[in-house]
């Protein structure tokens, strides 16, 4: 039998074997859902939040609406690369259970429900309002595959009415436990825990400072 001819044969078969399975209703396992746990005030997490939160002055309501995001920081996709300067991948067999801005805005929700009340918009001028932007939240390998951290950066402004109190930019990383989705979902939820308290932080500084 000729190559081209056996090449061919290939091709037919694979195509009877896809349609075969199509019609039995064969398809892909769904893919496995990966969130920054039970609730950040949770565990271990809950007592150095409560405790931090203790330490600091109650803050006054705030309204704390949907992070923004890049495009990518929308969707449920697992975000990976190789290098700072690799292409963004996504896991094929993992996926966030929400959007990575919604999951980083509840994070940051509950830190600052222990210091005050936290409304979804602003009520008025007299409310000032914390506007997120969440730039990178990915885990990027070594180029040896041996080693990965975790990116978040968060771009936080605090308005009151049209005018900017104060920004903030945070650039966390935390290395990850293993080469794999759960252990960059690992590292992402001590990362976003980070950038909660350090929100809450500035937030408190910056507080006392328009108090004088």
């Amino acid at each position: 039998m000729k190559m081209s001819t056996m090449m061919r044969l290939s091709v037919a078969l694979s195509v009877v074997s896809l349609l075969t399975a199509c019609a039995l209703g064969e398809s892909a396992p769904a893919p496995k859902q990966l969130d920054l746990g039970a609730g950040a005030m949770n565990g271990a997490v809950a007592g150095s939040s409560a405790a931090s939160a203790a330490a600091l002055p109650p803050l006054p309501p705030i309204a704390v609406p949907p992070a923004n995001a890049a495009s990518l920081l929308t969707e449920t996709m697992v975000v990976w690369r190789v290098g700072d300067l690799g292409q963004p991948q996504a896991y094929a067999t993992y996926r966030w259970v929400a959007p990575p801005a919604r999951l980083v805005t509840q994070r940051i929700v509950d830190r600052l429900s222990l210091q005050g009340a936290v409304l979804q918009q602003s009520m008025g001028a007299e409310v000032p309002q914390l506007r997120l932007n969440l730039q990178r939240f990915e885990q990027t390998f070594s180029a040896d595959g041996q080693s990965s951290q975790v990116h978040l950066t968060l771009q936080a402004v605090l308005m009151r009415g049209s005018e900017v109190v104060g920004q903030r930019l945070l650039n966390i990383r935390v290395p990850a436990a293993t080469q794999d989705a759960p252990g960059g979902a690992l590292a992402l939820r001590a990362a976003t825990d980070q950038a909660a308290e350090q929100v809450a932080q500035w937030l408190t500084s910056l507080h006392a400072t328009t108090k004088r």
